[in-house]
């Protein structure tokens, strides 16, 4: 996007080159003194149109206009030419480059100061004044003031594209990776299925030997050590990598080694992308990342209870980030910060632009994210310091466009009629003209432009055209007597901003066809002379007003790609961080219930044959199968209800295909008021098919009728019942969907 942005300033040097150029053909001859200054104006345009789109806007480029303005133009003083707009469209680039460089008000004094010293040099060099006359002064001002508003906001817009687009890069990058780990995840996991139930299978059958009982859990017992090494350990840590103290920059390696120094516990260091593309940190920065740093590293060792700390740090272009990362208690689902993460994270990043977020890591522990944007003083290779706004709605810049620009006709306009009393019935068409800017405009901000009301639009525009020109004296299309058409590009400029490019085309070559004709049909009006002034009026400003909308429609569409993908890329991350924390408690109940107890089997403190160790055995299976066939269905407390409900002789069965957090749900609460009613029964679990919302629970045989009728009323009738002689059926409305 900003590469088309640049094209579009270049296009719009290159048509004021042109315009400053074809005015003067076969009319001035080549021993003329000012051809040599005339000619270098036009390749000077030309070259800083070529750079700009090679390198972006620089304040070379406003220096090497500004002087070429006012070392250039003075001269053509000398040879002064009829039609000839030289001087306001060069000091126009200069206005649009300043514009894209420097602030209002500073862009404005610009144009000013320099329109200045080109009258004065003319009063002091005794030459007619004919170089810049005061309507062209107000239009240049009025040109760069709409070019201000209008470009700085696209190029704002550019920036929260790439924002997004760079953040949603960054996304897939740690999906990538979380997929890639979940991969090994779970082929570990499956590998643990497999060994595991084969060995508690092989302890629920009592007849089985006992010897190879024991050698089946001690084998079992090295698989699950092997898997749950490689399995284990941080994400982010594995992300990046350690960094060097002496491969940091040096304001980085000082921030590190006064972080050490004070923290109790060990901190590790770990950049992501090359320590070399790190930006040099400014003193403030410096100062509020070490304080907000070791607060961050004093919550962990206080809060966390932990023994190490990471820090990882990572920049863009726009942003410096460093977060703090621990293994430790974490700070629970809804993370508050205290005083010390206010006054010390909080308040001292915010007086930098920056921000903090606190979050719960998935497999435990906390992450304190600090980031404070990048630096960019002195930068203005893209001028992005410049537009660091949101991208401006479309009726705000009809806005920018119109009322600088409209203003400066109607003063243009006063001024004419001022200086020629006998044109004052052309102020008729002044005001039709900003009537029909004005309904542009409130039209923009409404329902938008049809077909009927673009036609309208486009009759009353060349209407009211032909109107204005029809007024004009002899000569009139030679200066600013013909004001009339010069403003008619306002309302075209705000018409075509919004309209589609090959409708736009046909109502500006419409002007031009207009204009074409009324030179051709009343020469008198330019006296024989071809009208490249009206022509430069009706199609420099709507020209760049037409591809610049495209290129603002263009963008908005990526920008909501972009958001849309950026939703997509959350939703797609929370289901990756919930399949991570539900294998992370598939492990731990490997680790902490399987693996002790296989040991114990192993070394002879457990018999293999005793009926307690048959039925454990039989329980241990039942659940690795919950955890195979519906992961993260239970959570702890339901696990136990259901593991004390087989342990009396019930069976529970999960069908593959559950939503995983079925204890939150209604499910969840039907199942827990079932397990009492239905000792010793088999409970069977089943995922809806097809388009169905409901799980469907069969119980066999079927519970009391009057004790499935109490359930119901306690469940507020979340499941409907049918229940015959041999078994009960419940289907409970299981909202979000499953299956």
């Amino acid at each position: 996007m900003y590469r088309s942005i640049l094209g579009a300033h270049a296009c719009l040097l290159i048509s004021l080159a042109a315009f400053t150029a074809l005015p003067l053909m076969g009319r001035i001859s080549l021993r003329d003194p000012s051809v040599p200054q005339r000619l270098a104006i036009s390749l000077v345009l030309v070259a800083v149109a070529i750079d700009v789109f090679r390198r972006g806007e620089r304040r070379t480029h406003l220096v090497v206009l500004g002087l070429a303005f006012l070392l250039l133009t003075p001269v053509l003083a000398t040879q002064p030419v009829t039609n000839d707009s030289t001087v306001s469209l060069t000091l126009t680039a200069v206005g649009i480059m300043a514009a894209r460089l420097l602030a209002m008000g500073r862009a404005l004094a610009l144009v000013a100061v320099l329109g200045s010293i080109h009258v004065l040099s003319l009063w002091w060099l005794d030459l007619p004044n004919t170089g810049l006359s005061f309507d062209e002064m107000v239009l240049v001002v009025a040109t760069a003031a709409a070019a201000i508003g209008f470009v700085n906001a696209m190029q704002a817009g550019a920036i929260a594209t790439e924002r997004v687009r760079e953040a949603n890069r960054e996304r897939e990058l740690e999906i990538t990776r979380a997929e890639a780990e979940l991969v090994a995840r779970t082929m570990s996991r499956r590998v643990l299925h497999d060994d595991v139930l084969g060995t508690l299978h092989l302890l629920s059958d009592p007849v089985a030997p006992t010897q190879r009982a024991a050698q089946q859990c001690r084998s079992t017992a090295e698989v699950i050590r092997g898997v749950l090494a490689t399995s284990d350990g941080p994400e982010g840590e594995r992300e990046a990598r350690p960094a060097p103290d002496a491969d940091l920059p040096e304001t980085w390696a000082e921030l590190v080694a006064r972080l050490r120094a004070a923290a109790p516990v060990a901190v590790r260091t770990v950049v992501v992308g090359r320590p070399q593309r790190l930006p040099t940190l400014s003193e403030p920065q410096a100062a509020v990342l070490l304080r907000a740093a070791g607060e961050g590293v004093r919550n962990a060792v206080r809060h966390g209870r932990v023994d190490g700390v990471t820090i990882q740090v990572s920049a863009d272009r726009d942003e410096v980030r460093v977060e703090v990362l621990d293994r430790g208690v974490g700070p629970g689902d809804s993370p508050q910060k205290g005083f010390g993460l206010r006054e010390s994270v909080e308040r001292p990043l915010a007086a930098l632009g920056g921000r903090s977020v606190l979050l719960s890591r998935p497999g435990g522990g906390a992450g304190l994210l600090l980031v404070v944007p990048r630096d960019h003083a002195g930068v203005l290779d893209h001028a992005h310091g410049l537009t660091h706004r949101a991208l401006v709605p479309m009726r705000t810049l009809s806005r920018t466009v119109a009322v600088p620009l409209a203003a400066a006709w109607c003063a243009i306009a006063v001024h004419s009629v001022a200086v020629h009393p006998s044109t004052w019935p052309a102020l008729v068409v002044c005001a039709a003209w900003v009537l029909l800017t004005a309904s542009i405009v409130l039209r923009m901000e409404g329902a938008g432009p049809d077909t009927r009301w673009v036609s309208t639009i486009a009759v009353a525009i060349t209407a009211v055209q032909v109107v204005g020109i029809a007024l004009l004296p002899a000569g009139g299309m030679l200066d600013f007597r013909s004001w009339n058409i010069g403003m008619s590009a306002v309302p075209l400029a705000v018409l075509v901003l919004s309209l589609p490019l090959p409708v736009g085309a046909v109502v500006l070559l419409l002007q031009v066809a207009v204009v074409l004709a009324a030179s051709i049909l009343r020469p008198e009006l330019t006296h024989g002379l071809f009208p490249w002034g009206s022509l430069n009026a009706v199609v420099t400003a709507p020209l760049a007003a037409l591809v610049l909308g495209t290129l603002i429609r263009r963008q908005g569409r990526a920008l909501r790609r972009q958001r849309q993908r950026e939703l997509a890329l959350d939703q797609r991350r929370a289901l990756e961080d919930w399949r991570a924390a539900t294998t992370d408690l598939y492990f731990a109940h490997v680790r902490d219930e399987v693996l002790p107890w296989l040991d114990a089997i192993a070394d002879g403190r457990v018999d293999p044959g005793a009926p307690d160790t048959v039925a454990r055995a039989r329980l241990l299976a039942s659940a690795a199968r919950d955890d195979l066939y519906a992961p993260g269905f239970f959570d702890d407390a339901l696990r136990d209800q259901v593991a004390r409900f087989r342990s009396a002789g019930g069976t529970v069965e999960l069908r593959a295909g559950l939503v995983p957090g079925g204890h939150d749900r209604a499910i969840g609460h039907v199942l827990r008021g079932l397990l009492p009613i239905a000792a010793g029964r088999r409970i069977i679990v089943t995922p809806p098919s097809g388009q169905e919302s409901q799980v469907r629970i069969a119980v066999v045989p079927a519970p009391h009728s009057a004790d499935l009728v109490r359930l119901g009323e306690a469940s507020a009738g979340t499941f409907k019942s049918d229940v015959d002689d041999f078994r009960a059926v419940l289907l409970v409305e299981d909202v979000p969907g499953s299956g």
